[in-house]
């Protein structure tokens, strides 16, 4: 992601890194740094304004960074998600030209307006998450604490009932993220699931315990399902709408 623009809004990296203690059987997916902002209250539209003049800064001047903001829906405060795919970890390690040009808009209109702001760095998950790029403009993110004791017992669940959806034609329903980095409040995992609209919402699709009893019957469901739940300390989750004006998607 383009650092440049977070460390100009004074925001340091300050998680401890996770230890990865799933089994890698999948090809490693890519990072995303996700950076959140609470906005001062009154501040949303000074905070936008201000996002807007870095945004035409920095295509004046060619910069070739895309990231999307989204806005949170639900829950305290005013809260603002910024997150920027990476390929690797080694796209830290470089400048954008573009950015420190622009440097003077972020220090000026856009700080002042944050009240806090926490970065964090993940890895999608490939295998177990949606095949195809994610278009949607609206989605809903399930959080996961996992259980100090059973968490490792999520994510084998997860991928058993993928391969159970696999074997009976049905897709991945959502996109999947690991938490590589994070503090005492931090979830270790995330689901991103994807709407077109919010009359989306409202259409009932089968439930993921419907389709693991319909195809491996009662027994495998009962006990995928007590494992799942024995994996998880806790879990909660947000509705959050794309910002387009204070975006750039893509290239």
């Amino acid at each position: 992601m383009n650092y440049f623009i977070i460390m100009s809004l004074g925001i340091v990296l300050n998680g401890t890194v996770l230890s990865n203690s799933f089994a890698q059987t999948e090809p490693l997916g890519p990072l995303m740094s996700v950076t959140e902002f609470t906005i001062k209250p009154g501040h949303e539209m000074q905070f936008r304004e201000g996002i807007k003049a870095w945004k035409a800064c920095y295509l004046e001047n060619n910069g070739d960074w895309t990231w999307r903001m989204w806005r949170r829906q639900q829950g305290e405060g005013s809260v603002f998600v910024l997150a920027s795919d990476m390929a690797n970890w080694a796209e830290m390690d470089k400048t954008d030209e573009s950015g420190k040009k622009c440097q003077d808009l972020a220090t000026s209109l856009i700080n002042p307006h944050v009240e806090k702001a926490t970065s964090h760095v993940t890895r999608f998950q490939l295998g177990i998450s949606k095949g195809n790029p994610l278009t949607e403009e609206i989605i809903r993110v399930t959080f996961y604490d996992l259980d100090p004791i059973n968490g490792h017992r999520m994510m084998e669940v997860v991928k058993e009932v993928v391969e159970i959806r696999k074997n009976a034609n049905m897709s991945n329903l959502g996109y999947w993220y690991q938490w590589l980095t994070g503090d005492p409040e931090s979830p270790s995992f995330h689901l991103v699931m994807p709407y077109k609209d919010y009359a989306a919402m409202d259409i009932i699709q089968e439930g993921v315990w419907q389709t693991v009893e319909k195809n491996a019957g009662k027994a495998k469901r009962d006990e995928l399902q007590t494992a799942f739940r024995s994996s998880i300390q806790n879990t909660w989750n947000y509705i959050y709408t794309l910002d387009k004006d204070i975006s750039n998607p893509t290239k």
